[in-house]
């Protein structure tokens, strides 16, 4: 440890309050830290051998905060803190001046939480009577590190500032994105600078995403569960720290390496997404490990039963939930947000289990102080909001019902995509909804664009290619006798379960996965792709890889440049290039009723006559035309006004159904792309059509507007 000042002759002033955490200036640091029922807060510091480096500082108090100011220390000192007080678990208090606590406001880790005995407030040998536990943690709980100077060269880069309507994100995991790929130099893989590397960023350019959503990056640690198994959690959604990146992507430097690549998205004009845990951390219940909240604060940050501070409220699923309508929880939420949007330059935030964010001492609100603050806040309400739209606590499901400048994660879309492409009956009407945005329920203004997140696939579940490749998960590596994840996942294997050598079942899969991307990529609302699914990339039919951090959910790069993903970056290219299919805004009365009814929207039964009640109603329809085209009330008559129109055609019968155009111009309709021939990609020459096409089975054709010029 070096700095101005030796360890013997470190002194504390009495510093300031606020802001809380650590914050450099005059050649020294201040600290403050929210601890109300702690009797003494002591500061410690460490060196790199994570030895104590000069005695405890004993903090000032002001009200519930606890501060000092320590002269001439240098940035990237260790630190952490030792809270004394009662010991009543009945009251919430679980003071151990043992263990050395983590400041809930670092903003960078000495290295990564991994789970340990020492963790724990009370003697985990013995949960007949809970007491504290005698072990000290200070040799193995990562550290805080004092803040240096944010000179980040940002390299006059800009934040693309993507429409929502353009959105078309695509969801990665840091490691397991570039672990594999042979085109990022070895000691890089698998890090913040691997995905940051020339080779990553070209292929997201190559697709035509406009946004990366990146999997948890806050620091966290795996549930103490899974070592003793031989595993890990490989997703991240354990966090034991909201404002410091995870040390376990970095070659060197944490927070530098994350603003690279944010800075290397951001010049090739992609936005960064991070997906954020703030509804539950790694402390877990009553019986968890004790790292940071819980020994300072515990019943201010997290639920509990009324009157019962040892019993927490569970609405995630993960021991605990976290508290937002406590001032002070929500004041550190806050922070938080606006320090990923201004140190790091992030775009936006995806909220894991969103309805858990929105509790008020119970239910769920639309009007919550979190969304307030949020839609008030100058920094955080010009960003990209994303709830996942539930937790499982009371009244979990609250699809639609977020604030009107949040988009939503649709399921519903989800499962409607899944189900048609799969056959099943009576799927027509819900189809039609969901192409148009689920207005029903996505539509939150009386003009407006829905605010749909629609998606095939998430990193919970299947990826695309096992979508089409298994009935039923296979989770066995997990160690949970296959009974983790979820039973009904709206799959086909189309003939055999997992790998096979039919060329006949390997073709057809790849025909519907280009059947569920194409309708995603034409359907209406921001789009969500699963990273990996453009190459093929298979988890052996496990559902739920949130442990397996190995091949089974990193990328695989042998497919890379393959028909699949040109299919992929053909279809967005295609999104992009009009309005018509990301960006239709319809008045009320039009999206009041399903399906839409609008002079933009047409529906077409295939022998070419306008779809009536009788055909959505009937569940054997399985074929549907929609065009879509500027304004106009009679498209038999007037389309060849249009500037431009599409006719999109889906079949997901098993049999071939002649499609009559509704419209024929004079100069015909030329084909885009049809699934079933020369695998989704356009003709080589134009096909110009007219009066019918032959659709074949499970099929998705896509016609425009033909150039009376062309040949």
């Amino acid at each position: 440890m070096s700095s101005s000042t030796s360890a013997a002759e470190m002194r504390l002033e009495p510093g300031h309050p606020f802001p809380l955490g650590a914050h450099p200036g005059d050649n020294g640091c201040n600290f403050a830290i929210f601890s109300p029922q702690a009797t003494r807060v002591l500061l410690c510091f460490f060196d790199d051998q994570d030895q104590p480096w000069g005695e405890p500082l004993p903090l000032h108090r002001t009200g519930d905060i606890w501060h000092g100011y320590v002269p001439d220390l240098v940035p990237q000192t260790r630190y952490g803190y030792r809270a004394e007080g009662e010991f009543k678990p009945g009251l919430g208090a679980l003071f151990n001046p043992n263990k050395v606590l983590l400041d809930p406001y670092a903003v960078a880790l000495s290295g990564p939480f991994e789970p340990n005995r020492s963790l724990y407030a009370h003697d985990a040998s013995d949960l007949t009577c809970l007491k504290p536990c005698p072990m000290d943690s200070a040799a193995l709980v990562p550290k805080g590190l004092t803040p240096a100077a944010d000179d980040f060269d940002w390299q006059n880069s800009r934040a693309p500032k993507t429409p929502w309507p353009d959105t078309v994100i695509y969801e990665a995991h840091v490691k397991g994105f570039s672990q594999l790929n042979p085109a990022v130099p070895e000691h890089l893989r698998g890090t913040y600078l691997g995905f940051a590397h020339e080779a990553s960023v070209a292929h997201l350019q190559s697709l035509g995403v406009t946004a990366v959503q990146l999997m948890p990056c806050f620091a966290f640690m795996s549930e103490p569960r899974l070592p003793n198994l031989g595993l890990t959690n490989y997703w991240g959604y354990n966090p034991v720290s909201f404002f410091a990146p995870d040390p376990r992507y970095a070659v060197d430097d944490a927070v530098t390496e994350f603003k690279t690549l944010v800075r290397a998205l951001h010049q090739a004009g992609i936005e960064v997404i991070m997906d954020v845990v703030y509804n539950h951390t790694a402390e877990s219940d009553l019986l968890g490990p004790c790292v940071s909240q819980k020994g300072l604060h515990g019943p201010w940050f997290y639920r509990h039963q009324q009157g019962d501070f040892s019993h927490f409220i569970d609405n995630t699923g993960c021991g605990n939930s976290v508290n937002l309508h406590e001032e002070v929880t929500l004041q550190l939420v806050m922070d938080s947000l606006r320090h990923w949007l201004q140190t790091y330059r992030v775009d936006g935030f995806r909220f894991d289990l969103a309805a858990a964010l929105g509790r008020e001492e119970w239910d769920f609100s639309s009007r919550a102080a979190f969304f307030m603050a949020c839609n008030q806040d100058p920094v955080i309400r010009h960003s990209k909001l994303i709830a996942e739209p539930w937790d499982i606590g009371r009244g979990g499901y609250q699809l639609g019902n977020f604030p009107a400048n949040w988009y939503e994660c649709n399921d519903r879309f989800r499962d409607t995509l899944r189900r048609f492409w799969r056959a099943d009956m009576g799927v027509m009407p819900e189809l039609a909804n969901v192409l148009m945005g689920s207005r029903d329920v996505l539509n939150k203004n009386a003009h407006s664009s829905s605010t749909s997140l629609n998606y095939v696939t998430y990193h919970d579940g299947f990826t695309l290619h096992d979508l089409v490749s298994y009935n039923d998960r296979h989770n066995a590596a997990n160690q949970e006798r296959n009974l983790d994840g979820h039973g009904n996942n709206l799959s086909f294997n189309w003939g055999s379960e997992g790998d096979t050598d039919d060329g006949n079942i390997l073709a057809h899969r790849q025909q519907i996965k280009r059947n569920m991307l194409a309708t995603l990529l034409l359907s209406q609302g921001a789009v969500h792709l699963l990273g990996g699914d453009e190459l093929n990339r298979t988890q052996q039919g496990n559902n739920n890889a949130y442990c397996q951090d190995n091949e089974i959910s990193w990328v695989h790069w042998d497919q890379k440049d393959g028909p699949f993903q040109r299919f992929i970056a053909q279809c967005i290219s295609i999104r992009q290039s009009s309005t018509l299919f990301r960006n239709l805004v319809f008045d009320a009365p039009a999206h009041s009723n399903a399906p839409v009814t609008t002079d933009a929207v047409h529906w077409y039964r295939n022998d070419g006559y306008a779809m009536e009640i009788r055909d959505w109603q009937n569940p054997h329809t399985r074929c549907l035309g929609i065009l879509l085209s500027t304004d106009i009330r009679n498209p038999a008559i007037n389309l060849h006004r249009c500037e431009e129109y599409y006719l999109l055609m889906l079949n997901s019968g098993g049999h071939d159904c002649t499609f009559t155009l509704p419209a024929n111009p004079h100069s015909g309709w030329k084909v885009e792309f049809d699934t079933a021939r020369n695998e989704g990609l356009r003709p080589e020459q134009t096909e110009r059509i007219r009066r019918d096409y032959e659709l074949k089975p499970h099929s998705l054709v896509l016609l425009s507007r033909c150039d009376p010029y062309t040949e």
